[in-house]
């Protein structure tokens, strides 16, 4: 059996530059949109999720300190981030690792500058709104949400087509 025991360690990209300095990136969390059914024939309340839509998704990136470098991505562009870390598996005694990427689209949301104390960190953050968000795992693509382009994929099976072709895309 395969156990994922860690993250052994990752590098952040933005358009092909190391982001070096990073110190931890909180990946999107997923929250589909829902709406509430509630009627003759239902006993309570069903919240009902939306087949392929998600809430607002945001990355938040940590740094120790603020930096020339790292509040320049705070400026209103569009960002392509890379994250690609390496997970370590043990099995049957045998210790090993496959990659894991991120790849994400977004736009800054809001700039946290951090606090000034003495002999401390800043712990400076920028939190960004996604509008494309892509997960390999051990090089298969397992995640794909695209929102422009009405995107829902999960394991290869692309839960909006259906949708699409009902809506003439």
């Amino acid at each position: 059996m395969n156990i994922p025991d860690k993250l052994l360690n990752f590098e952040c990209y933005v358009d092909s530059r190391n982001m070096a300095g990073i110190v931890d990136v909180t990946l999107p969390t997923l929250t589909y949109m829902t709406t509430s059914i509630v009627g003759a024939g239902v006993a309570g309340e069903v919240d009902s999720p939306a087949v392929g839509h998600v809430q607002s998704l945001t990355a938040t990136f940590n740094w120790r300190s603020l930096t020339r470098d790292n509040i320049s991505y705070a400026a209103p562009e569009v960002y392509t981030f890379t994250v690609m870390g390496d997970v370590q598996f043990k099995q049957n005694g045998v210790i090993t690792s496959q990659n894991v990427t991120a790849v994400f689209r977004c736009t800054p949301k809001s700039a946290n500058l951090g606090t000034f104390a003495v002999a401390s960190n800043t712990g400076t953050s920028i939190e960004y709104e996604v509008d494309r968000l892509q997960i390999e795992v051990a090089g298969r693509r397992v995640l794909l949400i695209d929102k422009f382009n009405y995107i829902f994929e999960i394991n290869g099976v692309d839960y909006l087509e259906r949708s699409r072709r009902n809506i003439g895309r």
